[in-house]
């Protein structure tokens, strides 16, 4: 994995999903094989396959704590182009700082996921008065998940995760896309 910290000229970018969406990282560890982010190399200038590369946004909560009192609030999509509980984020904590930024001005708040890890920030997320927490999953067949989606979370640790911030009071959902070979095991595993 290459890893390389930069600096970003903004954080909140306008979304046709959502108002906003926050991306604290470019590129992915997930590595997934039908990602729609690849595109993303056409404007990094990496030629490395897409799962190869991850771009730290070190400044991403700082430019947030500017950019949220100039801009209007609205719902901020975290993230459009990047899962925010990557491998990296255990050692940078972009997503949590930038939480916190978010949960302290009181905006609404969509995260999207493949990873366990984001019940590391439970306690961030049950403190907000509006917040959900998504996951993606494609499949309940880990064969076909390891395939796939080679750095991702196994699937039965994403249903886990959708039960802890469901039980802590956290609106949670799970995105069924794609849908891959074995996804009929879903409705059961997502029962």
């Amino acid at each position: 994995m290459i890893l390389r910290e930069i600096s970003a000229k903004s954080i909140l970018s306008r979304s046709q999903v959502y108002d906003y969406a926050l991306n604290p990282y470019v590129g992915c560890s997930h590595g997934c094989r039908y990602c729609y982010a690849a595109f993303m190399k056409r404007f990094t200038g990496h030629r490395e396959p897409w799962g190869a590369f991850v771009d730290v946004k070190v400044n991403a909560p700082e430019l947030l704590a500017r950019e949220i009192r100039r801009k209007p609030v609205g719902r901020v999509w975290v993230s459009g182009v990047c899962d925010p509980y990557q491998a990296a984020e255990k050692r940078f904590r972009l997503t949590r700082r930038c939480l916190e930024i978010l949960l302290e001005n009181r905006w609404p708040v969509t995260v999207q996921t493949k990873s366990a890890f984001v019940l590391r920030d439970i306690e961030i997320l049950a403190r907000f008065e509006d917040i959900e927490v998504g996951f993606s999953i494609a499949t309940a067949d880990e064969t076909m998940r390891k395939l796939f989606e080679p750095g991702a979370a196994p699937v039965r640790d994403r249903v886990r995760a959708l039960d802890v911030l469901h039980a802590r009071g956290v609106r949670t959902y799970a995105m069924i896309a794609p849908i891959l070979p074995g996804a009929e095991g879903l409705i059961e595993e997502l029962a």
